[in-house]
């Protein structure tokens, strides 16, 4: 039986088009085969192996003891195609740059993305990082909480909590 590749996107397509529009470049390992017989397996088989840029984690939001942090692959953007803006209680990460020359031809990309700030995070002391490989990091201490851990005790009822039950 012959079985060719074809390119046939191991996730349902609105993640598969994410490489579409950040121009990245698919991997051999990121096709399957067009063989509809086999395909169904491959999909159940724990062989299958996720692409490799899902693996990478494009965008990752962090709720740490101390602190809330967002790392986002931005690598194609220079800090000044990039805004980061709070909005009540949501983050704001905006990217654009314009129509320019690759390898492959011309690209513009564009994107936008949003997270909800956690209660305890005070947005006025939100600060924002980009690094050498392309990471923005946008991040914020959580607040503490006054309140210290103590114990409750457990006290005995004498009636039910649910009427007409009885505990024997």
């Amino acid at each position: 039986m012959e079985m060719s590749t074809g390119i046939c996107p191991a996730q349902p397509q609105p993640l598969w088009g994410v490489r579409e529009i950040f121009g990245e470049h698919l991997q051999e390992s990121e096709l399957l085969p067009t063989s509809p017989s086999l395909s169904p397996f491959l999909m159940r088989s724990p062989f299958f192996r996720m692409p490799s840029w899902l693996e990478t984690g494009l965008s990752e939001m962090r709720l740490e003891k101390d602190k809330f942090s967002v790392n986002l692959d931005v690598k194609h953007f220079s800090p000044e195609e990039l805004k980061v803006k709070v909005l009540g209680d949501m983050i704001e990460i905006h990217g654009k740059h314009e129509e320019r020359q690759d390898e492959h031809g011309f690209i513009a990309r564009e994107f936008s993305r949003k997270y909800r700030i956690p209660a305890d995070v005070d947005p006025l002391t939100i600060t924002s990082s980009l690094s050498l490989d392309g990471v923005l990091t946008v991040s914020a201490p959580r607040k503490q909480s006054d309140v210290p851990e103590r114990s409750i005790p457990i006290t005995r009822e004498e009636k039910p909590a649910i009427a007409g039950s009885q505990r024997k």
